[in-house]
């Protein structure tokens, strides 16, 4: 798991731009290494697992904001400008994944019902799409906050950014020979 995090985090910092920027980068990735080792040694406690899962959410974070100045600045709304929207919408729920993990290690209680859920990728899919199965359900109050958050994030994010790019979005024509 934590040579995929790190693969990871390669992959979104040449893909972002960050590349541009190597005290950014060499931050960043030894936080993210940090954090993925926490998380992957054998002997886990609470504690290591939330400073690990927290590392993470510190460098999805700034990958997410990397992914979105670089949209932002497209003069013109291409495919891949709509695939680095959509990246960051993903990144938004791993982000809050993490979040709920270190939140876990934080909170002495359950913070999700049922209880010991695993890595919480399901549930913060279902909380960011506003889908709701039911299936599993914050418990503490703190979490049920996040939560409103996270869907709060999710629904603005797809209906103001998203979409919009969608409906901006003009293929390039090909020009053929004959003009």
């Amino acid at each position: 798991a934590a040579a995929l995090n790190l693969a990871v985090l390669a992959v979104g910092f040449l893909s972002t731009g960050l590349g541009d920027h190597p005290r950014r980068v060499a931050v960043l990735a030894v936080l993210g290494a940090i954090g993925s080792a926490l998380i992957g040694t054998q002997a886990l406690d609470e504690t290591t697992t939330s400073v690990g899962s927290l590392a993470q959410v510190v460098v999805l974070t700034a990958v997410l904001l990397a992914v979105v100045t670089r949209v932002l600045e497209h003069d013109r709304v291409e495919l891949s400008t709509i695939l680095g929207a959509i990246t960051a919408y993903v990144l938004i729920g791993m982000a809050f994944a993490w979040g709920y993990v270190t939140l876990a290690g934080a909170i002495e209680e359950p913070i999700l019902d049922p209880p010991g859920t695993g890595f919480p990728v399901y549930y913060s899919f279902v909380v960011l799409t506003t889908l709701g199965f039911g299936d599993i359900t914050p418990t503490h109050e703190f979490v049920q906050r996040v939560s409103a958050l996270e869907a709060l994030i999710g629904q603005v994010f797809l209906a103001t950014r998203v979409a919009r790019l969608v409906s901006l979005y003009a293929p390039r024509r090909r020009h053929s020979d004959t003009d």
